[in-house]
């Protein structure tokens, strides 16, 4: 995906997002950014110079294998990574984290643009993250060099992309990446084990759907019992509760808003006259 450049000054962003606050929908773009030499950076996150601000950035779409284990949450993904990518060994997970790491040190050598909302990602530290697209100083995005290369896998937070790409697009190009990149077996995918993918796969889902489950019940998602949920405030993971609305469908459904009305939803590519009638009673365009 080649990213569209703006030619404003970095600084001019800089003194923009200090002195007023910028809608979460709205990207600027810092050009001339430079990669921070820091001990907590990884394939994925990362500290930058940007106009002279310090900035701690994680990319949207794509997660690293991890390059500690000093942690319970730590440990959890290196497993989930490790079923993810079928690896017999774990200690593979922190080797290809490391590799990550240097291949994005090693692309990042040189000044690069960077595209950000300024929302925070959460993390395991103190210290505040920025999501963000990166382009390269040759015109490339980060998050899709490193699923070519087979150093991450598709995960985590999305959003549509600064040249204006759907979400569902977006993720469309990684899977097709992702395929090329397993087929050459680049990266990561050269040590996964065929034999016992599959099995580590059905492991982690159901592990999910039980987690999944048990959210539900604590959380009390609101249903047609309650009160249903507001189109244009609903988070992904709540619309997915609805029957019928899968991750992709959650997905264009808060990239078309704002809605005036549920029957709004025909607008979206894929969702027809039977689809918003199932899922009616369980949505709402009104303010709570």
């Amino acid at each position: 995906m080649k990213i569209t450049k703006s030619y404003l000054l970095p600084v001019l962003f800089v003194a923009c997002c200090i002195s007023q606050p910028l809608s979460a929908a709205e990207l600027v773009s810092i050009e001339n950014v430079t990669l921070i030499d820091a001990g907590l950076n990884d394939g994925d996150s990362f500290k930058v110079n940007a106009g002279g601000r310090e900035l701690h950035l994680r990319l949207y779409y794509v997660d690293c294998p991890e390059t500690t284990y000093n942690s319970k949450p730590v440990l959890e993904r290196i497993r989930e990574q490790q079923r993810h990518f079928g690896l017999e060994d774990p200690h593979d997970v922190v080797r290809y984290g490391e590799q990550a790491a240097e291949y994005v040190k090693e692309v990042l050598s040189q000044p690069f643009t960077i595209y950000t909302s300024y929302a925070q990602a959460p993390g395991r530290s103190a210290l505040v993250r920025y999501y963000a697209f990166i382009e390269t100083h040759d015109g490339h995005d980060l998050g899709h060099l490193l699923i070519e290369q087979g150093l991450a896998r598709i995960h985590g937070k999305t959003r549509p992309s600064p040249d204006g790409v759907p979400s569902h697009t977006v993720l469309e190009e990684l899977q097709d990446l992702r395929i090329i990149a397993l087929l050459n077996r680049a990266g990561i995918w050269q040590s996964t084990q065929p034999g016992i993918l599959a099995e580590m796969r059905k492991r982690q889902r159901e592990e999910a759907e039980e987690l999944k489950s048990f959210r539900q019940k604590v959380a009390k998602i609101r249903t047609r019992d309650d009160q249903p949920l507001n189109l244009n405030s609903a988070s992904k993971d709540e619309l997915e509760q609805i029957p019928g609305i899968g991750p992709v469908t959650a997905i264009k459904i808060t990239d078309g808003r704002p809605y005036e009305s549920v029957d709004d939803l025909l607008k979206i590519p894929g969702i027809g006259p039977k689809t918003v009638e199932a899922i009616a009673p369980y949505v709402t365009v009104k303010s709570e």
